[in-house]
């Protein structure tokens, strides 16, 4: 019960203690002042880690007694606490801050707490190490906007709560507890606008703790070697993969890992369309839902959970290929050279895609298998898939090449695109059952597990064209930015195109909200999702009701009467009217 009880008392002390320490920060100057280097854009006190820090401390303290493994970690998180504090004050060098990381790493793998991965005792202190340093320094450069870090740690600590303690109720437990309630206690004044920093002293802190907790003997993690990895990398996606993405992309462009910058996923994630906020909520449902995959490993078989995380796997390269074509850095041609090779590479040299597609062949074969069989059917029918993946993967992806699925552009996906597809699929798929045939007479083969495999492959490779769409159309829809609203007159194939220039064309600064035809057929249903609201009838009630700027005529078919009309409206409305066309010119 006092697992339970004790995030609220954390979380309590953690919002009366963050004034105090706010006042205290402005007192001695402790503040962080904007930079190039920094997102934000006004000053803004730290030490909000000091509070974490009392917070965490003090709950656990009134709610359990101390135990051999929670005086290690809380002896060895209190000097990396004061380790951030010291650098809050007077910013120690990058190589200062990794020697005392290391040194407390080595203290705690010294009195027991240490990954027991692959049996060598010399392999799994190195990879604890690794583990221990990498975690910290992870969450200190994932607090770089508002509310990311204290909501991260709370996801993060909930999931590592529910998958590895369940309902145990011992010291480390409530200890995981404490750190939970004062991350939230902390995110009261710190999501976005943030009136407080947490600093390297909150930052470092929390990572450290989250690291080594999951460290403590009795947690039992799963039996197999792969889930013994994949669990907790699942855990910490988020920082995991922000720091793996920043370090990437900074070391293609010639910067220091390291520093400050304005590369991280949030900070592309607004570049894109969306609001600080809206940002941190997207990240925030990324680490939820990695944690809810992380959760269904106990209860779901092993090879359907590998099924699940190759597919969440690939949609997070997804957005990071869409995140990679934002430029954010601006040294000399570095730029334009190193970083854009990310875009490139992916989407018009190709080399990315076919090693995608082979990932997503391997998914779409290995998921038929476990949708045809179960159980011992299943472990005695994958042996023939291992058997004759090499001939499937080999020729599926010359039948691809064949078809001309890598002569299109992801970002202009369309219908003839996802007819190439179904001709490659097919292709294919038959000559893949006729080498079979040929080699082992379809002996022990299922063709079921074949009509299978082409639809899943079908759906895998649809969705992975149409992702640079789905990305643009989902960011732009739901940004926070101030545009002109228009409605557009002709929900046709004119409107279409009309909406299209638009979306893509963030110069133009318009936010489509509906369209208005006066063709009734057409009114109610919609177009890339906004909808046909009426006809011109019902022009001036949609401007005062849906706050309308501007009023655009996108199809040429139309009377002069009617534009009489419309210009009529919108001068009553004080609303401008205007024409889209599209022209060839000499």
């Amino acid at each position: 019960m006092y697992a339970y009880i004790t995030p609220l008392i954390s979380f309590i002390i953690a919002v009366i203690s963050v004034p105090i320490v706010k006042r205290i920060a402005v007192y001695f100057g402790v503040i962080s002042h904007p930079k190039s280097d920094r997102w934000h854009t006004t000053p803004i006190p730290l030490l909000g880690g000091v509070a974490i820090y009392v917070a965490t401390i003090a709950a656990f303290t009134i709610m359990s007694g101390w135990d051999n493994h929670t005086i290690i970690i809380i002896g060895a998180g209190t000097v990396i606490f004061v380790l951030g504090m010291i650098d809050d004050f007077r910013h120690l060098s990058p190589p200062i801050k990794l020697i005392v990381e290391i040194a407390v790493a080595a203290f705690i793998i010294v009195f027991g707490l240490q990954w027991d991965i692959t049996g060598n005792a010399a392999l799994d202190i190195i990879i604890t190490v690794i583990w221990l340093v990498g975690i910290t320094n992870a969450f200190n450069l994932l607090d770089n906007m508002d509310g990311l870090s204290a909501g991260i740690t709370s996801i993060t600590g909930v999931v590592i709560f529910l998958c590895l303690f369940g309902n145990a109720q011992s010291s480390t437990a409530v200890l995981l507890a404490s750190l939970i309630g004062a991350a939230l206690g902390f995110l009261v004044y710190n999501f976005n606008p943030a009136s407080i920093f947490m600093g390297d002293s909150g930052s470092l802190f929390i990572g450290f703790m989250l690291s080594s907790i999951v460290l403590v003997p009795e947690i039992k993690l799963p039996g197999q070697l792969l889930q013994i990895v994949i669990l907790p990398v699942l855990i910490f996606l988020i920082p995991i993969f922000d720091t793996s993405y920043v370090v990437f992309t900074r070391k293609l462009a010639g910067l220091d890992a390291m520093k400050g910058g304005k590369d991280h996923t949030s900070h592309r994630l607004v570049r894109v369309g969306l609001s600080e906020r809206g940002a941190v909520i997207v990240i925030y449902m990324i680490s939820i839902l990695s944690g809810i995959l992380a959760y269904l490993g106990r209860f779901v078989s092993f090879y359907i959970y590998i099924e699940l995380i190759f597919l969440f796997t690939i949609t997070l390269v997804f957005l990071g290929v869409y995140l990679s074509k934002i430029k954010v850095h601006t040294i000399n041609e570095n730029e334009t050279g190193a970083i854009s090779i990310i875009v490139n590479v992916t989407y018009k040299r190709r080399i990315f895609e076919i090693m995608l597609d082979l990932v997503i062949i391997f998914i779409s074969i290995y998921g038929a298998y476990i949708l045809r069989f179960e159980g011992n059917a299943f472990k005695t029918n994958i042996v023939m898939l291992f058997k004759s993946l090499p001939i499937i993967l080999g020729i599926q992806i010359v039948s691809f090449y064949i078809a001309g699925i890598y002569k299109g552009v992801w970002k202009y996906t369309g219908t003839q695109e996802i007819w190439t597809i179904i001709k490659g699929i097919v292709i294919g798929v038959g000559l893949s059952m006729l080498a079979i045939l040929l080699v082992w007479r379809f002996t022990d083969y299922s063709r079921t597990v074949f009509i299978i495999y082409a639809i899943i492959l079908f759906i895998l490779m649809a969705l992975s064209r149409y992702t640079y769409k789905s990305f643009d159309y989902l960011f732009k829809k739901s940004n926070g930015k101030e545009y002109k609203r228009v409605v557009i007159y002709g929900a046709g194939d004119s409107g279409e195109f009309a909406i299209n220039e638009i979306l893509n064309n963030e110069q133009l600064e318009l936010t489509p909200v509906c369209f208005i035809d006066d063709d009734t057929m057409k009114q109610g249903r919609s177009i890339h999702g906004y909808p046909v609201a009426g006809g011109i009838g019902s022009l001036e009630d949609i401007i005062k009701n849906k706050n309308i700027n501007q009023v655009i005529i996108s199809t040429p078919k139309i009377k002069e009467d009617k534009i009489k009309k419309m210009k009529q409206i919108c001068e009553q409305t004080n609303v401008m009217l205007k024409r889209f066309s599209l022209k060839i010119e000499d």
